[in-house]
């Protein structure tokens, strides 16, 4: 297969004060703003409150050739004459600051509930309305290191580091199933299609595919020397092998769709989920911390280096690099016509592929972002604050 040299992306980044929405709310209220561009020096700016009524902003001044585009009470679209770029900032619609005390480290959402860990090992349910909890889920042993909803979003999946993977109603709290099997932490988990297969990565170097209904494990899809990180599986448009075998009749819906993997040695991974067959393997030089699909022939992940990589699954190979932070990528989830990544420096940026769109939230103070979720109407992140934020975005 012919090479592709993938295009090296690295534009200049705008940044804003975390709670600006807040300083600038007074008459003269001011806020920091800067422009960094790859390989110069950082500018400086100040963004000044010009008039308020009710909390409400009508007027920002910007200095040092920064321009205030728009400004509402959550949005801030800001931009730099030289370099000339541009974003949009959102600061949170709610933050719920009493589910968690400490690093909320995973969490996912539905239209009503949402369902999040924390570094004191809780795993609590909430409602995504108003933040308040309803229910504890105790069981599990040591860190909790995922936890998500099945695609009925009444059946919670969490695994950890005490190896084990449980199944929870979320109307009860009620642990239906625990699956045993794995020889060390398990850091990911990918559901397929309703949930009657799941599968799991962990640090033991397996990739192991589950029958849910029997709370046993089918078949070790991999083995790999040292951590795996994370996990995606999804249907494809292109050929994912064929199994040497017939597939057991346990296995329901994994026909045609790919499990992606990266791992702490750089690697990102491809593997037919119904062949067990190595579709692809890439090498980079930093920990692959994230992956995500994008579409039916591409992907994403981000890497402990900072870079978020968009891979052809057809050519097997990366196609665009975006170089643009140091800090290392946490989480990716797809949103729309692109992805929204958090990263180590407490930034969660939105990158468009079909433009030059940039989105960031606001809101944690240099406080990295480990987890974002989005149930369709808003975008969720979860930090080392311990704070939950709602985002609800025009995208």
């Amino acid at each position: 297969m012919d090479s592709v040299t993938p295009t090296i992306v690295k534009r200049p980044l705008l940044s804003l004060q975390c709670n600006w929405n807040e300083a600038l709310r007074e008459y003269n209220g001011t806020a920091w703003v800067s422009c960094k561009e790859p390989g110069s020096s950082s500018k400086h700016g100040k963004l000044t409150s010009m008039s308020t009524s009710e909390n409400q902003l009508h007027s920002v001044k910007a200095s040092d050739r920064f321009k205030v585009e728009n400004v509402t009470t959550t949005s801030l679209k800001l931009s730099h004459e030289d370099p000339n770029c541009n974003c949009e900032f959102h600061a949170p619609n709610k933050v719920f600051s009493r589910i968690h005390q400490k690093s909320v480290t995973r969490l996912d959402v539905t239209a009503e509930l949402g369902v999040s860990v924390c570094s004191e090992n809780k795993l609590l349910v909430w409602d995504v309305s108003d933040g308040g909890v309803l229910r504890n889920l105790e069981g599990h042993i040591w860190d909790i290191y995922c936890c998500s909803f099945f695609p009925s979003g009444s059946v919670i999946l969490s695994t950890g580091a005490d190896m084990q993977i449980k199944i929870w109603a979320a109307d009860t709290g009620k642990c239906a199933a625990t699956l045993t099997g794995h020889t060390a932490a398990i850091t990911d988990t990918a559901i397929v299609e309703r949930g009657r297969n799941i599968v799991t990565v962990s640090k033991d170097g397996t990739v192991r595919l589950w029958d849910c209904g029997k709370s046993s494990c089918l078949h070790v899809l991999s083995r790999e020397n040292g951590n795996i990180n994370c996990c995606k599986v999804e249907p494809v448009d292109i050929d994912v092998g064929t199994p040497n075998e017939t597939p057991s009749d346990r296995e329901v819906g994994t026909g045609g769709k790919l499990l992606i993997m990266g791992c702490e040695s750089g690697t990102f991974k491809g593997v037919g989920l119904q062949s067990h067959k190595q579709i692809f393997q890439y090498k980079c030089d930093s920990a692959v911390n994230c992956c995500c699909f994008i579409s039916s022939t591409s992907a994403a992940f981000g890497t402990q280096d900072g870079k978020i990589w968009l891979f052809d699954l057809r050519a097997r190979q990366p196609v665009t690099i975006w170089e643009e932070s140091s800090s290392p990528v946490l989480c990716l989830i797809t949103v729309k016509n692109g992805l929204f990544c958090g990263r180590a420096d407490g930034s969660s940026i939105y990158i468009a592929f079909d433009s030059d769109k940039c989105i960031q939230l606001t809101g944690p103070d240099f406080e990295p972002v480990y987890c974002i979720a989005s149930n369709g109407r808003s975008i969720f992140t979860g930090s080392r604050d311990g704070h939950i934020r709602r985002y609800n975005l025009p995208l």
